[in-house]
């Protein structure tokens, strides 16, 4: 009984590492897609890339927008900016189409703005 117990908390160990790389690997992908995708073009983070208006700064995404409303903005912008109490300079949803996101692709910028969680500074 006691070995069993000793290996299912290895074997949850083991997983429980192998999930936090997958993780890492997921932000990380996300961030090489936000290079790649040139996402700076019309959002800032850290004070690098265009701020089109104070709404397109996402240095605290992660930790204002829920991971759901991060992904639909990126699967559905036109339902998210209906939503908002402003319009945007530039719409979102002309830009995204032309990225053509996979889920994988989303996936990965989610992962990656959610780790963004710090103000932006003044």
């Amino acid at each position: 009984m006691k070995r069993a117990m000793v290996a299912m908390v290895g074997v949850m160990l083991l997983a429980g590492g192998s999930l936090a790389a997958q993780d890492a690997k997921k932000v990380s992908d996300g961030k090489k897609l936000w290079d790649q995708k040139e996402c700076a073009k019309c959002h800032t983070i850290a004070g690098k890339g265009e701020r089109q208006s104070k709404y397109s700064a996402l240095d605290d995404v992660g930790a204002r927008a829920k991971e759901a409303d991060i992904r639909m903005w990126m699967k559905d912008p036109k339902k998210m900016a209906a939503e908002l109490d402003h319009t945007p300079k530039t719409k979102m949803s002309s830009k995204i189409a032309q990225m053509k996101l996979t889920d994988a692709d989303i996936d990965a910028l989610t992962a990656y703005m959610l780790t963004l969680k710090t103000p932006a500074k003044k």
